[in-house]
């Protein structure tokens, strides 16, 4: 996302990060507003799926079937989660 003008004080913007381990997988939602030119960040949410992707990797060099859908399930969810918010 490129953002070509901040939001002026009083708007707020809306940030997701996903960050995908060896053992699990992680949501951050956070609002920025922005308060006398200053943003100020506030976590609306943090989620962990444990999804034991290096359990695999380790013992096979890959990541099996199984634990593919899983993460794909956890993208899935996340993103309902990002869309309530």
């Amino acid at each position: 996302m490129i953002i070509d003008q901040w939001p002026q004080d009083g708007e707020t913007l809306r940030f997701a990060a996903i960050d995908v381990g060896t053992n699990a997988a992680r949501l951050l939602l956070s609002m920025v507003y922005f308060d006398e030119g200053k943003p100020v960040f506030k976590k609306v949410g943090l989620y962990r799926i444990p999804l034991q992707l290096g359990d695999d990797v380790f013992k096979t060099g890959f990541i099996s079937d199984k634990k593919k859908e899983n993460l794909l399930n956890t993208m899935l969810a996340y993103s309902y989660l990002r869309s309530e918010e």
